[in-house]
């Protein structure tokens, strides 16, 4: 049992089982190092609100916001230790502010619960988790912009059904990933939104009689709006985070499908591609492989991150109203789905970055069949129905009478109109950029205000 200084928040005396306290802490000690900070700047808002409802003397409130500051610099370097004893991070923060406010300590739980106070931390993790995501999403974006650029007018196949369909260029296939990425930022800057409300003041859903200022505290964290009814605060544990992982999954089907083409592209029966040697690995039996294994990792990672939308969903989606232990495991397929996420887009960004290409391969594979469809739409511009068109350049082809170099200008039409849609994704590149950079600008003024000692402007405010 701890002692006075650090009982887990909701200990009375009672003895509980050893094994049962196992159970139910699980791994939070570890898991919950990466909501410590955002808990610290949550209950400094917190504070701040109950000094101007007056429920904490002005004197007491700086007490508790300059120690929730050492906490969260602790968190920062990775010194802050959660007890075991105590469960989680916010029987931990509490335990110190006991140690090192004394009474202040003691009301820092004043109007809120255990229940809001892990949503509000959960909830500001995820949308800096957001932010990062996009910010690398806008990354990726620019370096394969960067790539269509550079290489938009390399002739290569296209295929469907894994067949040689109709000559494409370097610049269209890659662009069709610059343009995924767009849609995706554009969903993450709405899933942004969609998530911007304040749970904290809900308490254990029910809400609270003491005249809590909950838009006080929205604003001071940076929130859109203040998640009004109580219940629906508690029954929207893990639904934020489910949207995310949602959207992750969405952001893996472009990871995996871009990973699969690298790869297909550059085994050594297409060749059209190669991966340098710095982000390939060896064999431990055969001197010459050098193996795409990176790539492949990152189509296992999306797997995963869909097996933690698929954990997620299932934790949450059997309950009736209100909270239950079960939100618990809510945090770690968070937690693994964004990380996966996070370190999928910085790696395919350097491949997309470092691969070369074998344009003499590529040229060489110019064969009549590509070019097929082209001249039946010859035919066409000259009058002819499609259909007879069709059937009359399928025997030309069999004849031997389709030649791909009277064609170039046909695939200068696709190549002109692929320079035309680069431009506009730069612009549209560029407008959501700005969203996404604001969003961030917000998040930061956030954190650095939310140490603030002075107390004095409040006061006018609200006294």
């Amino acid at each position: 049992m701890a002692d006075d200084k650090g009982k887990r928040l909701w200990d009375k005396g009672e003895v509980t089982e050893q094994g049962v306290l196992e159970f139910t802490v699980g791994d939070d000690p570890v898991q919950d190092q990466q909501l410590v900070g955002w808990d610290a700047i949550a209950s400094s808002a917190h504070a701040r609100m109950l000094c101007e409802i007056g429920i904490l003397e002005e004197e007491e409130a700086l007490k508790l916001i300059e120690s929730l500051e050492e906490i969260f610099l602790e968190a920062e370097q990775g010194k802050f230790e959660i007890p075991y004893e105590l469960e989680d991070c916010h029987g931990a923060i509490e335990a110190r502010l006991v140690e090192k406010t004394g009474q202040a300590g003691k009301k820092i739980h004043t109007g809120r619960s255990r229940n809001d106070q892990v949503l509000v931390a959960s909830r500001l993790y995820l949308k800096n988790s957001l932010v990062l995501i996009l910010e690398e999403l806008r990354t990726f974006a620019e370096v394969v912009l960067e790539r269509v650029e550079k290489d938009q007018s390399v002739e290569m196949p296209g295929y469907t059904h894994m067949q040689q369909a109709m000559p494409t260029t370097i610049g269209v296939w890659l662009g069709s990933f610059a343009e995924w990425s767009l849609e995706l930022i554009e969903q993450g800057v709405s899933l942004y939104h969609n998530i911007d409300s304040n749970p904290l003041g809900a308490a254990s859903g029910f809400g609270t009689p003491l005249g809590l200022n909950r838009n006080r505290t929205t604003d001071l964290l940076g929130f859109d709006r203040v998640q009004r009814n109580p219940v629906n605060v508690q029954n929207s544990r893990g639904r934020a985070e489910l949207k995310a992982l949602h959207w992750c999954s969405d952001i893996g089907l472009l990871l995996e499908k871009l990973s699969w083409d690298l790869i297909l592209y550059s085994t050594a029966e297409f060749n059209f591609f190669a991966l340098p040697e710095s982000i390939t690995t060896g064999s431990s039996i055969m001197p010459q492989k050098h193996n795409p294994d990176v790539l492949e990792l990152i189509r296992a990672r999306v797997a995963r991150i869909r097996g933690a939308a698929s954990e997620l969903e299932w934790v949450i989606g059997k309950l009736p109203s209100n909270y239950h232990r079960d939100f618990q495991y809510t945090k770690s397929p968070m937690f693994r789905g964004i990380k996966d996420t996070l370190e999928s887009i910085r790696l395919i960004e350097l491949a997309v970055r470092s691969f070369t290409i074998n344009e003499q391969v590529l040229n060489n594979s110019r064969t009549p069949e590509l070019y097929a469809t082209y001249a039946a739409f010859r035919k066409v511009k000259e009058g002819k129905a499609f259909r007879d068109a069709y059937k009359e350049t399928a025997d030309e082809l069999k004849a031997g009478k389709v030649i791909p170099e009277d064609y170039a200008d046909d695939l200068n039409v696709i190549i002109k109109e692929n320079e035309k849609e680069l431009g506009e994704a730069k612009i549209e590149l560029n407008r959501l950029s700005k969203k996404v950079a604001a969003k961030k600008e917000k998040f930061e003024k956030v954190r650095a205000a939310a140490f603030e000692k002075k107390f004095s402007w409040t006061k006018k405010l609200f006294g």
